[in-house]
């Protein structure tokens, strides 16, 4: 597994029109992207971190984001987010 602490690096892809988080992975699939493109958008209770990771997540996600770039399935993306 690979942890990076870091703003997430890939230009996010959301559902259309709202560019809301596409709410499945079957969303994101019916609107043309890859399974390895879809990534799941997770936080933890307690947590200001959005974990950015493969789209098998289900506990405490979000939703869903797409990226041009695949993931390979063990490499997770941690970003601090504001407190407001």
């Amino acid at each position: 597994m690979s942890d990076h602490y870091c703003e997430f690096p890939f230009e996010e892809h959301r559902a259309e029109p709202d560019g809301d988080l596409y709410m499945s992975v079957q969303e994101a699939l019916s609107a043309g992207w890859l399974k390895t493109q879809i990534w799941s958008v997770v936080t933890c209770d307690d947590s200001n971190t959005w974990t950015y990771g493969p789209s098998h997540h289900y506990v405490n996600v979000l939703g869903f984001i797409a990226t041009k770039e695949p993931h390979d399935n063990e490499t997770y993306y941690h970003e601090e987010g504001d407190e407001s």
